[in-house]
């Protein structure tokens, strides 16, 4: 036995050797391996957050310097509008133009909007200033619609953008030039939404670095000088940053402060010589995806589904925004396309679809026709201005008269419709329309002197049983009208009278 222990130990410690190598073997393999996973998954989080950083900022910068781009275009579109009004009344003062600026203050909430005449005297709604001195960038000849910073309110720098002013005056003075304040950080605000928890910065910069409205605070110094001594992750740096500022090149590059690292996204302002920049910490995004970092051990498609799921996110929330841009766009095409431009009344193709719609659901009421008692004289003995000035008093007096239910449509000309909406009898008729010759009788138009305006109504009622088409019922009130047109001086003839 003894002699057969000495034979076999050899061959046990050997084998027990050998197990205990391929257990060590086996054992360094899997530290070795999990060592090997873990710096991976490290490496693998590391560039999910370079990839969604840059996926998530790509996607907000674009998406944000769109929408300040259509703002401030829309802006451009609101002056605009604001002076094609101004050119159809008739300005001859002071108290004219600032009677004029309260109401575009109250109908937009303008309330810095200034207007400058060929005197460099510059009005206000509220108070007339003498002289351009502090405002630097009147000296400049203004062609087009320009953007401008300047001091007009204490350090803080004010946004401003002017405009040229073409066949405007008041009464002889000819006015040059407009601008108003537009307040940027709050445009910003609006767009992003931006709070804490979001963790994103937007800012807006000029090609040189400098903030469109910066103050003396850090953060809105200028930031190509703020990140001169930043040290780049993204090849290219510091000087491919410059390069693109200055040539208005979209990018994306990250950089760390200290012991912080950044995700910046730029993009140009179309329309405009400015930068947008939405930038990130890192620990934002490696908050928000520590658990795929936790979880890429286990399993990678962790990792796939929550990129998938920003992607599906972004996906949604542009595809939501485009919808309703598209949407406000389209009422707002319908709104322009159906109006009449001078009146602001239903223009013929909009009132008569409206009233065709509500026939069709049978509102009862009553529809007529009027127009102005010679009209053609008072366009050749006063010009054509005096008439344009008949035709929205016209109008003016009808929306002072009916109700907004009621149905208001420029047919033309001086030609006009109504249909008032639950006035089913003479009576009540007459109370409206007698109401409605009051408010013609008291129009009051300096250059037509002591001539008064007349009106000529032709009516008929349309119930639900009395079958008749929209075209029927127009024509109708039309023969009516003629018959009143014979005795003139504000008078309404009606159907089967």
């Amino acid at each position: 036995m003894k002699h057969f222990l000495l034979k076999i130990r050899p061959r046990i410690f050997n084998a027990v050797t050998l197990g205990v190598f391929f257990i060590l073997v086996i054992a360094s393999v899997l530290i070795g391996t999990s060592l090997w996973n873990g710096e991976k998954a490290k490496e693998s989080a590391d560039e999910a957050v370079h990839s969604i950083s840059e996926f998530y900022l790509r996607e907000l910068g674009d998406r944000r310097s769109l929408a300040i781009s259509g703002e401030l275009d829309q802006t451009i579109l609101h002056l605009d509008a604001i002076f094609d009004v101004a050119r159809e009344r008739t300005i001859q003062n002071q108290d004219d133009l600032r009677s004029f600026l309260q109401m575009v203050k109250e109908l937009y909430g303008y309330d810095k909007l200034v207007v400058v005449d060929e005197h460099e005297l510059l009005y206000t709604s509220h108070s007339t200033i003498s002289g351009i001195s502090r405002y630097n960038f009147l000296i400049d000849k203004i062609t087009k619609p320009t953007f401008y910073t300047a001091n007009l309110y204490g350090a803080r720098k004010q946004l401003i953008l002017a405009a040229p002013l073409k066949d405007i005056r008041m009464g002889k003075t000819k006015l040059t030039t407009s601008f108003i304040q537009i307040d940027l950080p709050e445009m910003l605000a609006e767009i992003t939404k931006q709070t804490d928890e979001n963790e994103t910065i937007n800012s807006v910069y000029y090609s040189n670095g400098e903030n469109i409205t910066g103050t003396d605070t850090e953060d809105e110094e200028n930031i190509l000088n703020q990140l001169k001594s930043a040290t780049f992750i993204e090849s290219g740096g510091y000087d491919k940053l410059k390069a693109d500022f200055a040539s208005g090149t979209s990018g994306f590059t990250s950089f760390r402060q200290g012991h912080i690292i950044n995700y910046m996204y730029y993009t140009p302002v179309e329309g405009t010589h400015w930068m947008f920049t939405v930038m990130i910490r890192e620990s934002a995004i490696s908050n928000n995806i520590s658990d795929i970092r936790k979880g890429m051990l286990r399993n990678s498609v962790t990792q796939i589904l929550v990129i998938v799921a920003v992607m599906m996110l972004a996906f949604i929330l542009f595809f939501i925004y485009s919808k309703r841009m598209q949407k406000k766009e389209t009422h707002r095409l319908i709104r322009v396309s159906q109006t009449d431009a001078m009146t602001g009344v239903y223009n013929r193709g909009g009132g008569e679809k409206t009233i065709r719609k509500a026939l069709e659901a049978g509102a009862e009421g009553l529809f007529f026709l009027l127009d102005a008692d010679k009209f053609k004289s008072i366009n050749d003995n006063y010009g054509h201005d005096v008439g344009d000035q008949v035709i929205i008093a016209i109008a003016d007096s009808m929306k002072a008269t009916f109700r907004d239910e009621d149905i208001l449509m420029r047919l033309g000309g001086d030609e006009f419709a109504v249909y008032a909406l639950g006035v089913c009898n003479k009576e009540a008729a007459d109370r409206v329309i007698r109401r409605f010759f009051s408010v013609i009788e008291a129009i009051d138009i300096p250059s037509l002197g002591d001539r008064p305006i007349y009106v000529s109504l032709g009516a008929a009622f349309w119930t639900s049983d009395c079958g008749w088409s929209f075209d029927e019922l127009y024509k109708n009130a039309d023969t009516r009208l003629y018959y009143s047109k014979e005795r003139e001086g504000n008078s309404v003839t009606y159907y089967n009278e």
